[in-house]
């Protein structure tokens, strides 16, 4: 399996491997961004150039990672990545992830036609069985697409995580493929 999907195409983005050439000053902003790196784990540490390019090639040389760009259509530029990683084949389930860097496509569905891109891909290119998530509860434009594209909350982990001063819950959410409605999102084809 490799690091990234080939292209896959929705009505505003497609997905595509991440490239060495998307490593660049305004990649390493959103990261160094508070703002944006708000509900990242890897929030808590600054990020160098070195530091990207080596987070790059461990994803790359990972056998069961899937990490694509995301890139808007209109302008051909990426504005984020997507992931599903680590991807278990023996239980066919994989972990959903999400940066949308470029703060002028938040607030504009990006995320949820994101979402909603990958995990079609996961359940019929991949054979997933299930998809989950981590999410902080105080995120509640991420909890909300997650649920338009069908994951459900499955569980609450209590003061999980230490962020912005204080403990936060963390909800787990989880879709099946038996569950995933397409239609729901984009409406039918």
């Amino acid at each position: 399996m490799s690091s990234a999907a080939a292209s896959v195409v929705g009505p505003s983005v497609y997905l595509r491997p991440l490239e060495r050439a998307d490593l660049n000053e305004r990649y390493l902003g959103w990261l160094n961004d508070p703002e944006v790196a708000r509900y990242l784990e890897s929030r808590t540490s600054p990020y160098t150039m070195q530091r990207l390019v080596d987070f790059y090639e461990s994803v790359i040389a990972a056998p069961h990672n899937l990490f694509s760009a995301i890139i808007e259509k209109q302008g051909n530029q990426h504005i984020g990545n997507v992931k599903l990683a680590p991807i278990s084949l023996v239980h066919k389930r994989a972990t959903f992830g999400l940066l949308i860097g470029d703060k002028n496509f938040w607030g504009r569905g990006v995320g949820t036609e994101v979402t909603h891109l990958t995990v079609q891909y996961g359940f019929n290119q991949l054979n997933l069985h299930r998809i989950n998530l981590g999410v902080f509860a105080d995120h509640t434009s991420a909890v909300r697409s997650y649920e338009k594209v069908g994951f459900k909350i499955e569980g609450r982990l209590r003061e999980s995580a230490f962020h912005e001063g204080t403990f936060k819950d963390t909800l787990l959410m989880g879709l099946l493929r038996s569950e995933y409605r397409p239609e729901k999102v984009f409406g039918p084809k």
